[in-house]
């Protein structure tokens, strides 16, 4: 059952990410705004205003569609290309960066407002000339052509603006600190919906519990939180999701464990909560956020790119990110007031969140000795951050897999060196007796 609150959900989620969302709504409100000037216009008290302040008010009918028809040529002119910047822009960062950086490239408010501004202008100075009439000058909308001129100067400012913003935006250092930012305001709504909750959550003793299985496939990406949580407090139920955020379902896996066994109709209207769709946003999750970085710095160490400093400064940032998930628990949950959260969500271990994130790098980087010190030097880092027993046993455990990747490709005797001096300073950090990695054999000269 298909209820109408999971339709308008998945319908706003599509809206807000559509390039069309801002500049729709700017236009409508353009258009509102000239609906209100035409009505206006030509009402005794604005006449009687207008015959008092002159200034800048163009009274001849001629003058005025030559105006505004030089506005509207103009700012098209401006809004082709702009759009065909937007264009140029997706396609650098497709080639040079990652394809999956383009939903979140193409939703960016700021240019979507600029355009909408755009299309806004356009429409208010088209509605305008249809009103002007041809015989006589007594009916000029004198006030609707000036506040057009002053929109149009407002739109060459905001083309200025576009260019710096769109110049901006071909930066991988701007991208990737955009991405860092937003992936850093995630895991910190995570960190304050634990602080919402009376007590410290933990995942619940679901031995008993009745496993649901998925009807439908695809990457599970957004949950209908509302109105999940609202049937489980009606029906007085509890629920563990058991797939992490981006993970692909197939048709009959595991989705989700109810306390309690329910009917059909319960179960399908749970079931229709889940939202499936391709695309990764980083507003939806902290996790497509250090997939997104990761996944630029195993393209800039492409033989096509070559670009290892843009490695080393995504793995910097992402070591800040994985010292904030290590504050936070395995599960995610949603605090209810005044009771107990009945629902709870799987997260990705730090253990298989390091593999997933650094493991190509890894991988790629495995000839780059500058890259492998950078992953050593990030694990090192993490560990000054005093993390739990089984946190510092996975760092430890990765930083030496990263140490064999290093002896099967590093044959240099010079980078072996500075290999061994990192291994040194990471078990300096570690503080494990013995130490927790050995260092490389260096060939005597």
């Amino acid at each position: 059952m298909v209820q109408p609150s999971n339709l308008l959900f998945r319908a706003y989620l599509r809206t807000i990410h559509s390039l069309a969302f801002y500049p729709t709504l700017i236009a409508l409100g353009f258009l509102l705004l000239c609906l209100l000037n035409i009505a206006i216009e030509y009402q005794p008290w604005l006449l009687a205003v207008k015959a008092r302040l002159d200034i800048g008010l163009v009274k001849n009918a001629d003058n005025a569609r030559l105006i505004l028809g030089t506005l509207v040529a103009g700012i098209m002119s401006l809004m082709v290309f702009s759009f065909s910047m937007v264009m140029v822009v997706l396609n650098n960062a497709a080639a040079a960066l990652s394809p999956r950086l383009l939903p979140g490239l193409i939703s960016s408010k700021g240019h979507q407002k600029t355009l909408g501004f755009y299309l806004g202008t356009i429409l208010y100075a088209l509605l305008l000339i249809t009103t002007i009439e041809q015989q006589g000058d007594e009916r000029v909308p004198s006030l609707g052509v000036l506040v057009t001129l002053g929109l149009g100067i407002a739109c060459l400012g905001l083309f200025v603006h576009f260019i710096r913003s769109i110049s901006q935006s071909i930066q991988v250092e701007h991208i990737l600190n955009s991405l860092y930012i937003g992936t850093l305001d995630k895991l910190s709504d995570c960190e304050h919906k634990l602080l919402d909750c009376t007590q410290a959550p933990s995942w619940p003793v679901d031995e008993g519990w009745v496993q649901v299985e998925a009807q439908r496939s695809g990457y599970f990406k957004e949950l209908n939180v509302s109105t999940l949580c609202a049937l489980l407090e009606e029906h007085d139920l509890r629920m563990a999701v058991l797939v992490h955020r981006g993970f692909f379902v197939m048709s009959g896996h595991p989705l989700f464990k109810l306390d309690r066994q329910v009917d059909e109709d319960l179960s399908q209207q749970l079931l229709d909560c889940f939202d499936f769709f391709v695309e990764q946003y980083v507003s939806s999750h902290y996790l497509f956020g250090c997939k997104h970085m990761s996944e630029i710095a195993v393209k800039a160490l492409s033989p096509g790119i070559n670009d290892p400093g843009t490695a080393i400064t995504a793995i910097d940032m992402l070591s800040v990110l994985f010292s904030k998930r290590m504050t936070l628990p395995d599960l995610d949950v949603v605090p209810l007031p005044d009771q107990p959260p009945r629902l709870f969500f799987f997260e990705l271990p730090l253990d298989q969140l390091l593999q997933l994130i650094f493991g190509p790098l890894r991988s790629y980087g495995r000839e780059d000795p500058h890259v492998l010190i950078g992953l050593l030097q990030a694990y090192k880092n993490l560990l000054y951050q005093r993390p739990r027993a089984h946190h510092k046993a996975d760092l430890i455990r990765h930083a030496q897999s990263v140490l064999e990747t290093a002896d099967r490709h590093i044959a240099n005797r010079r980078d072996r060196e500075d290999l061994n001096a990192m291994v040194e300073r990471f078990n300096q950090a570690a503080r494990t007796t013995p130490p927790a990695l050995n260092p490389l054999r260096v060939e005597a000269s």
